[in-house]
């Protein structure tokens, strides 16, 4: 009889579970809607040359600090946008990270729009420049309901890829 009764309570639990894996049902978005995921890393231009330092600069430095060149960690901050036509989607100037504000700047972003076609723009400027962008793509994407674009930064051909 105890057997049979363990027997009863995993079986009760199991469909408990089993009905809570279908119902109530989710759904990331409505059924008319999409979702771009937009994600990188990268590193902003330094915000300064490096210099090479004169030996009376370097004959005040203690011996162990002693580096014929001078090279500053601090990068610039990346700017971005993104663009649905003439719909701005996304938009930021994202600080690198770090103490010295000398590592990447990171991002994740997943924005719902409505499914469909989408003339996508994506602009970014690591260099501090507030006019013109110095990395851009742009993508014709149809877009169906429920799907997901990422759109992401290839460092090795420096370049944005819409997927």
């Amino acid at each position: 009889m105890k057997l049979l009764g363990e027997f009863l309570a995993y079986a009760a639990f199991a469909a408990v579970v089993g009905l809570l894996s279908v119902w109530p049902r989710y759904e990331m978005v409505s059924h008319d809607e999409a979702i771009i995921s937009f994600t990188f890393s990268h590193a902003g231009k330094r915000i300064g040359e490096c210099r090479t330092l004169s030996q009376e600069e370097l004959n005040v430095l203690p011996p162990n600090m002693r580096n014929p060149r001078d090279c500053p960690r601090e990068r610039h901050d990346v700017r971005i946008e993104l663009r649905s036509g003439d719909d701005v989607l996304y938009e930021d100037v994202i600080a690198p990270s770090g103490i010295w504000a000398d590592g990447k700047a990171n991002i994740y972003r997943r924005i719902v729009v409505p499914a469909g076609v989408h003339n996508l723009f994506v602009g970014m400027s690591d260099n501090g420049d507030t006019g013109d962008f110095a990395f851009r793509s742009s993508a014709s994407v149809d877009i169906r309901p429920g799907r997901n674009v990422v759109i992401r930064f290839d460092e090795q051909s420096q370049r944005f890829l819409i997927q």
